[in-house]
């Protein structure tokens, strides 16, 4: 088979004579540089993750973490079935990690920051499966290391740090199954084990199952039908899950109140997507938030993009390479960076309603920043390869410099823990039933949580509904089968002496809740506030007249 000089740089050859002397140690004097960029590359991917780890208190999705992992195993598992979207996996682990440490705020942030640490071991094993040059695995551990969007999710006591550890091990293991000459059990065995613990982590893993036999269809058909076999155990083994949630799902509470608020995705939230991969240090921190940043997108396209581009096209050109191993394998990369989203902006079309998000798309990270890597380094253009690699350093070192000196930001959220601790200080000890009334899920959720973590149980939370003049955020709602949160309308409201929690731009007697209140012949005794993300949270006691 000819091979070009351009195409040759697609495959990895043997040396078939020996190097001369000078050749060995000036290799021998690479080789440690590049042993030591690795190390100094491992050390900063650990060093942005444990960054100000604990800088900012739980949200409404990580209290949700903490609260499933306080229930008994049999009720953990019930609990989490009854919220639909998420298999149990992370909460299990989350119960272990916890009845080890406690749960203070630094110990729970260790778990999802030390498993995002932990996916460099089958992230390297990967590249060495893949036999990629040195210069790729580093630069490409350099663009996860620094990835705003992957820091994000190493902090946040969610599942996403576990989905992208699984999903690399999967991904390293198909890898292996792929490039063997003949069918392997024991290699098929452990990617079915790995690939177990992934769907049990996460329902995106199953795109990253069912891609996984996408690429044994097109390129190996032979190993397709034992692979088919697996995933037909695969699914055996979920069917207790599925008995489980089915069992546990609550009355006109379905997916609609999980996702219904989710928008269908345009073409260009999926370009958004990638050049979110790309953004250096910054993320943004609500999960419903659209990510549009045009910058990023333009340096993504232009700077990492457009070599991408030209490394596909000279992948997928040649049809006489179709047989051999390391291309089919680079091959194989691209339908795992293309078919998860397209797949999930498919659906999200054909569905009733949308399942885009990027989150769960965590599992595209690392096969694109291998086929990034792999692009810059073995592109034919000397110069393009020098001219990126200065673009990349600078944007790289300015945006880590000024992540880096920012202040981490307060959110609303964090508002309402404080709050309920000046509320414990002002009610007597002992004291009767202290009732506090919320006007959205989202701040009876964090409030209860915060009396909940308290030794005094005096206080009553509850959530009053249907306030004209406050709309709630449908992403955040109470958990399903969970009843320490009581539920009503204004007309059930009683007390002489109450408090009441919500946020506002601003204190306004003449909006609600205030008004409401007021027109129910309440008034205010005193108040206290803090500000944040320009809004103010406000605990009221107020009583009657």
């Amino acid at each position: 088979m000819r091979i070009s000089k351009c195409d040759s740089s697609l495959m990895t050859l043997s040396p078939t004579t020996q190097p001369p002397t000078n050749a060995t140690n000036e290799a021998e004097a690479k080789n440690s540089f590049s042993t030591l960029l690795t190390a100094g590359v491992v050390g900063l991917f650990a060093a942005v993750r444990l960054w100000r780890l604990s800088a900012s208190c739980l949200w409404f999705d990580e209290i949700f973490s903490v609260h499933a992992a306080r229930h008994g195993w049999l009720e953990l598992l019930r609990f989490v079935a009854a919220d639909i979207i998420h298999p149990p996996l992370f909460y299990l682990l989350l119960k272990t990690w916890i009845w080890l440490g406690g749960e203070s705020l630094l110990w729970l942030r260790l778990l999802p920051a030390l498993i995002s640490i932990g996916a460099i071991i089958p992230f390297v094993l990967l590249c060495r499966e893949l036999e990629l040059k040195r210069s790729e695995r580093n630069l490409s551990l350099l663009l996860l290391a620094v990835n705003g969007y992957l820091i994000k999710y190493a902090q946040e006591l969610r599942m996403y740090s576990l989905l992208l550890l699984l999903s690399l091990c999967s991904l390293w293991l198909f890898v292996k199954f792929f490039r063997a000459k003949d069918v392997s059990r024991k290699q098929l065995g452990w990617l079915f084990l790995v690939n177990l613990l992934l769907v049990y982590s996460h329902y995106a893993g199953w795109m990253v199952v069912a891609v996984e036999c996408l690429a044994l269809v097109i390129w190996r058909r032979r190993k397709a039908q034992p692979f088919l076999i697996a995933f037909a155990l695969l699914l055996l083994a979920y069917a207790p899950w599925a008995f489980l949630v089915n069992a546990n799902k609550e009355a006109g509470k379905g997916l609609a109140q999980n996702i219904g608020w989710l928008t269908r995705p345009t073409l260009w939230d999926m370009t958004q997507f990638y050049a979110l991969l790309n953004k250096p240090f910054w993320f943004i921190q609500s999960t419903a938030a659209r990510p549009y940043d045009l910058l990023t997108a333009f340096f993504a396209i232009i700077i990492l993009g457009a070599p991408l581009v030209f490394f596909s096209v000279r992948v997928w050109r040649r049809a006489e390479l179709v047989d051999d191993a390391n291309v089919q394998t680079i091959r194989a990369l691209f339908l795992f960076i293309l078919a998860p989203v397209i797949i999930v902006f498919g659906l999200s079309w054909l569905l009733q309603h949308s399942v885009w998000g990027t989150r769960h798309l965590i599992i595209v990270a690392a096969p694109y920043a291998i086929l990034v890597s792999v692009a810059v380094v073995r592109s034919p253009k000397n110069w393009l390869r020098i001219a990126v690699g200065l673009i990349l350093g600078s944007w790289f070192l300015l945006a880590g410099i000024a992540w880096a000196l920012a202040r981490p930001p307060v959110f609303i959220w964090c508002a309402w823990e404080p709050l309920a601790r000046q509320v414990e200080a002002s009610a007597p000890q002992p004291a009767q039933e202290v009732r506090v009334y919320a006007f959205e899920d989202l701040v009876a959720y964090h409030l209860w949580f915060a009396f909940d973590s308290s030794q005094r149980k005096q206080f009553k939370v509850i959530v009053v509904k249907g306030v004209e003049g406050i709309q709630e955020d449908p992403a955040y709602f109470l958990p399903r089968h969970f009843n320490e949160i009581g539920v009503m309308n204004t007309a059930q409201l009683t007390g002489d002496e109450i408090w009441i929690a919500y946020r506002a731009p601003r204190w306004d007697e003449k909006l609600p809740p205030l008004s409401t209140l007021g027109s129910m012949g309440y008034t205010m005794r005193s108040v206290q506030s803090i500000q944040a993300q320009g809004q103010q949270a406000f605990m009221v006691r107020m009583g009657r007249r």
